[in-house]
């Protein structure tokens, strides 16, 4: 693929995307619900939003297809940092900027456009299709309206500190090594290594509590309808998970269908209410994959900690992690709360568990 010409300005724009700080953060629900809508308004199989930093293009946002990164040389959204209006490929395998792009054969349909922070291009909304497509002006205009919905969430921090200064530490070609590939949460040693910061910064007045899940019968959905369907109903989970907890929460998968959701902030309630939310966002509908539609539920168990003491967090996780055994053996899709002293059935009339 041809080189791309570099932007004059390409320092002042880079630091926009530092201080922006997404780039090596999992997905979020509220850049989730644009690129869907981008996929069911257009009409295509694919949509993605991309940070792109100095060597990457970090999907933040992926619909229809699978990635956490790609190197910024070889993907499209290179030429739309460097200029405003939508980038257009209406068929890759002919356009001179891209026909010999590792992307080609895949992305044979692109349009794009660019999303600013602080006046800076950092990033793309980008739609696409393995044929080749028209797309009119009125379509154009579209996917620009829909950029900036996604530009006001730029505006707006989510993410705790504990996980941007998590993103931060990494350099950009390993940052996918904090992310599960498959359901673009962070992984196992990523959301322990929040789960120590906010640990450590949890007080009396602001105490965290962690909560661990577990799909039902995860087991008997591979051995009847193979892996894949299996993986699909990881990520639909992963999803509902990002839609149910607060934007300050961690969500992580922490085994195979067993995942960590770290709360800062949070009380016993607080917990309670988060728990029962993310149960019943779990079991609301069936997952579709292809004709397949599969019935889904999971189990819960939650904990609290309020002062960081030595190896709180592995009794933080323990005591969850038994309240979750405690649900799942008293007839699964279920929330359990995971200590003795704690009054648990106060706690169930005051949220209606």
């Amino acid at each position: 693929m041809p080189s791309a010409p570099t932007s004059p300005f390409e320092a002042r724009r880079l630091a926009a995307v530092h201080k922006l700080r997404l780039l090596g953060t999992p997905a979020e629900e509220r850049f989730d619900k644009i690129t869907r809508l981008a996929r069911h308004m257009f009409e295509v199989p694919m949509a993605c939003l991309d940070i792109v930093g100095e060597k990457l293009a970090w999907l933040k946002s992926v619909q229809g297809f699978d990635g956490i990164e790609g190197l910024r040389k070889d993907s499209y959204c290179h030429y739309r940092v460097l200029d405003d209006g939508v980038c257009l490929v209406q068929d890759a395998r002919t356009d001179a900027r891209v026909f010999d792009s590792v992307l080609a054969d895949y992305w044979v349909f692109y349009a794009g456009a660019p999303l600013h922070f602080e006046g800076e291009r950092v990033g793309v909304l980008c739609i696409g299709d393995s044929n080749p497509r028209d797309f009119d002006e009125e379509k154009m205009s579209s996917l620009i309206d829909l950029a900036s919905l996604a530009e006001r969430e730029l505006q707006l921090a989510a993410l705790s500190e504990a996980q941007v200064a998590l993103a931060a530490s990494h350099e950009e070609l390993e940052m996918k090594a904090r992310i599960d590939v498959l359901t673009h949460l962070w992984n196992r040693g990523a959301i322990l290594d929040i789960a120590n910061a906010e640990c450590a910064a949890a007080q009396i007045d602001k105490p965290m509590a962690a909560l661990m899940l577990d799909i039902d019968h995860f087991k008997a959905i591979n051995d009847t309808h193979g892996h894949p369907a299996g993986d699909e109903v990881l990520r639909v989970v992963a999803s509902r998970l990002r839609s149910a907890v607060r934007k300050s929460d961690a969500v992580g998968r922490y085994g195979g269908e067993e995942f960590l959701v770290i709360l800062p902030d949070a009380d016993l309630v607080t917990a309670a209410h988060i728990s029962e939310r993310i149960r019943q966002e779990v079991a609301s509908s069936p997952i579709s994959f292809g004709e397949l539609t599969i019935a889904v539920t999971c189990s819960i168990g939650y904990s609290i900690v309020q002062n960081a003491v030595q190896d709180a967090i592995s009794s933080l996780i323990g005591r969850a992690d038994s309240a979750l055994y405690r649900a799942k053996s008293s007839g699964r899709n279920r929330v359990e709360v995971g200590a003795a002293s704690y009054d648990a059935d106060k706690i169930a009339d005051a949220v209606g568990v």
